[in-house]
């Protein structure tokens, strides 16, 4: 084995506590920080990853809601047709008087009556006396019962008539209380 000289080791000694020296600052100063930065940068994209695989669910989630909510409003639009939230005494009236010429009878008498109420709801009945065939009269039963608004039909009594010579088809006459509705809601 070669024996090496004191300057020699010392050479070596020296270059070794360099090498040394220049791994522990390197390491220390420069590779630790990095790998300290690299693992704090790992973690939050990790976090944001799952903080954007949260807020994606939340989107489809959303998406769908809109198209529920789309759905529903639809709905409650047509809700409000069939139970509207004014009373609108004028249309009532105009649209009762529209369908009876339409089926060719004569409409005699029309009188709002005095209105009742529950939580959800008002009801406001109408008497009114028609007289026509009887064809006729079923058939306006028929068209109120299938507007927008809902109405019920109670207490109908028929009687026999007379044909006039204005009404030469008439044969029966018609009293009943047709009730509509009106929503209390907000």
């Amino acid at each position: 084995m070669k024996k090496f000289s004191k300057d020699q080791i010392q050479q070596i000694a020296i270059g070794a506590l360099f090498a040394f020296l220049f791994v522990f600052v390197y390491w220390r100063y420069f590779l630790k920080p990095t790998t300290a930065a690299i693992k704090e940068k790992k973690i939050k994209i990790e976090e944001m990853s799952k903080r954007v695989e949260e807020l994606d669910r939340r989107a489809k989630r959303l998406d769908r809601l809109k198209t529920e909510l789309a759905a529903a409003e639809q709905d409650w639009q047509g809700l409000r047709a069939r139970l509207p939230d004014k009373r609108d005494l004028p249309g009532i009236i105009n649209t009762i008087t529209q369908i009876t010429h339409k089926h060719r009878l004569t409409l005699s008498t029309i009188s709002p009556m005095q209105s009742r109420g529950s939580d959800l709801y008002n009801e406001y009945p109408f008497n009114i006396t028609i007289t026509g065939t009887y064809h006729d009269i079923a058939q306006f039963l028929v068209s109120v019962g299938n507007l927008d608004r809902i109405y019920r039909a109670e207490n109908l009594s028929l009687t026999p008539a007379a044909p006039t010579p204005e009404a030469p088809n008439v044969s029966v006459g018609a009293s009943l209380t047709l009730i509509t509705y009106q929503y209390k809601g907000s």
